[in-house]
Parts: C-alpha cells; structure tokens; sequence
C-alpha cells in the first residue's frame, strides 16, 4: 500500500457532511439530549470546575458565627476553584471502494457518499453506545433496586412513578435538580402497560387517558421532569460481510433519573468570557479539522462538521479508493452527584 502522507490524500468536506446527514437517518437516539454536543479546539482542553464543596453554592449564613457585632471581624470564607481536563478520543476507519464498484453504479448513486453517509449512522451510534454505557453505569452512579421487579407478571404492581418520585428526592438530596428520565424501549413498553402507571397517569379527571410518553412526562412534570427519554436504537456487533447480529444500545437493566448537561457559548453567560458546561457534562468533540485530519485555530481553515473527518487517497495496488473517515467524539461526566438509577429487575 502507498504511504500516507498529507500530500497524497484529498480531504473531502463534501463527504463530512454526508456523515451528518447519516448520523440523523438514525431513529430514537437520546444520547445528546443527556450529554449535549460541546466542541473544543484542542485534543485536550483544561476547564475551570465550580463544585459544591469549593465555589460556596447553597450556603446559608444563619450560624451565630455569621452575625456582625460592631467593630468586630465578619467571618471569611475563601474563593477557591478546582480544575479538569477534557481529552478527546479518536476513532475511525477505512472504506475501501474497488473502482470496479464506483463505476457498476455510477449511473445510480455516488459511492463515496454512500458510505461516507453509513459511516455517519456508525458515528451517531458510536457517540450513543459511548454515552449509554457512562449513563447505565454503577460505577458513575448509585442504583437503588425498583420497589417491585419489572416483570410480566407484575403488571398490576410495578411502581415506576414512585421509583421516579425517590430517584428525584436522592438527587435533590445530594444537591441537584433533576430534569431528565431516560429509559430502553422495552422497559418503557413494560412500565407504561402497569396498572399503577395507567390510575396515575389518568387520576380522577383524565378517565380513560393512555399511558403515552406525553402523558407520561406530564404526569412527572409537577416534580420538575422535562423529558422522559426513550433509548430504542440497535447496532449491528457481526464482523464485516457477515450475518447481522443486532444488540440494544441500551439495556433494560437500568433507569437513569438526573440532570442533564447544558453548554453554552462565552457570550451566553451572564458577562464571563469562557464557554460553561451545567448538570452532567457534555459530549465532547474536537472542531476545526484542517488539511490531513490536523486542527486548525484558524477560522477560514476548512472545517468538518460534528468532529468527523474525511479524506480519500488511492490505493493503486489494489485498484481503489480509499476513505479514510475519524471521529473524535468521547463523553465527559463532569458532575456526578446530578444522577441515580434504578435497578429495574426486568425479566
């Protein structure tokens, strides 16, 4: 195989943006409504870290120590800030594409982008089983077992509205506001077929109302949910060519109830000049590709959308082309204390 070098490969904007369009042909992804996408310009990125114990949040000053006497010294706390760092991670591959195949279907569809867009549905994936796995995670978070297992045969005494009124107190006690529920498919086919979900989500004056997702999060509103978040994407784990063997993204293993991640811009934050993460973390990604996949700080650089880069060489030993596709895309769980699961015992 020719050597690599960033002379001999194209980089090819026109395909990134095909992996986006990809990444959006795939249904019923949650990942990024938790851990929302955050770009940073360099592999690694250091942050400033507000946390509970150190920037003075939801203090009070009622203690008799607090009261002023003339003449006398107030009481001082010190201003401090802790610290992290943000790494991303860069995965990818390569798309070889026999010229024989570029010219069989050249009258009905342009391969490159064919595959440049199926790397995209691999990318929106990939960021959500990343993202699945932090989030469905014990050693992120704690997880206390459902009341009653999610079984069948318990349809008329599963408790989930009250596993998710209890999520909510641990979370607030632990100084955070929940605002988010995220669950698999068949946990909510399951939950929203229980007799004590359907007498809650109908009570007295909605009679004979469904157990929808809309009715459902309406119901858990009044405790400060805003979204109840359905995980019902598959992935296909076979080896290349063979037979498909698709798996849950999410599993039924877990609920988790908790706070997601919020960025914003510098000029969105109330007068400081440095960009801000809120609730969980983000869903990191490194902007600004530049010619042979390198970052650029420069703003007329070419620039790949979403932290996906595309480049294409030819490989004349084999008659093809190649595509070279990366993503760089990693979750950062920044604040912990804002999540608890639920243990579902499904079966």
């Amino acid at each position: 195989m020719p050597v690599f070098t960033t002379t001999s490969a194209l980089p090819r904007q026109e395909l990134a943006l095909a992996i986006v369009e990809g990444e959006g042909a795939v249904d019923s992804l949650i990942g990024e409504k938790i851990l929302p996408p955050f770009p940073i310009t360099q592999r690694t990125a250091h942050i400033i870290k507000a946390t509970l114990a150190n920037s003075q949040a939801l203090r009070v000053i009622d203690d008799a120590k607090f009261v002023h006497a003339p003449g006398t010294k107030f009481e001082r706390m010190t201003a401090t800030f802790g610290d992290d760092t943000l790494s991303v991670v860069l995965r990818g591959e390569e798309i070889v594409v026999p010229n024989e195949t570029t010219m069989d279907y050249a009258a009905y569809l342009s391969v490159e982008a064919f595959f440049a867009g199926r790397f995209g549905q691999t990318a929106a994936l990939t960021k959500e089983k990343l993202i699945a796995a932090q989030i469905f995670n014990t050693g992120n978070f704690s997880a206390t077992n459902s009341a009653v297992a999610y079984t069948v045969a318990n349809l008329a005494t599963i408790s989930f509205i009250g596993d998710i009124i209890a999520a909510i107190r641990r979370v607030k006690d632990a100084g955070e506001i929940p605002d988010t529920v995220a669950l698999s498919g068949p946990v909510f086919e399951r939950i929203r077929q229980a007799a004590t979900v359907q007498g809650y989500v109908a009570g007295t004056l909605r009679p004979g109302a469904d157990a929808t997702l809309n009715t459902i999060q309406q119901a858990l509103a009044e405790y400060g949910i805003k979204q109840v978040l359905v995980g019902d994407s598959y992935y296909n784990n076979a080896a290349d060519q063979a037979t498909a063997s698709l798996s849950q993204v999410w599993s039924n293993t877990y609920i988790w109830v908790g706070k997601a991640g919020k960025g914003s811009v510098g000029s969105e934050t109330g007068g400081l000049s440095v960009p801000q993460l809120g609730g969980l973390g983000a869903n990191i990604y490194w902007e600004g590709y530049d010619m042979g996949g390198k970052v650029s700080t420069d703003s007329g650089a070419m620039r790949f959308a979403g932290g996906n880069y595309v480049e294409s060489y030819p490989d004349i030993s084999i008659d093809s082309m190649v595509l070279r596709v990366k993503m760089s895309s990693v979750p950062y769980l920044g604040n912990l204390r804002t999540g608890t699961l639920v243990a579902t015992q499904y079966s």
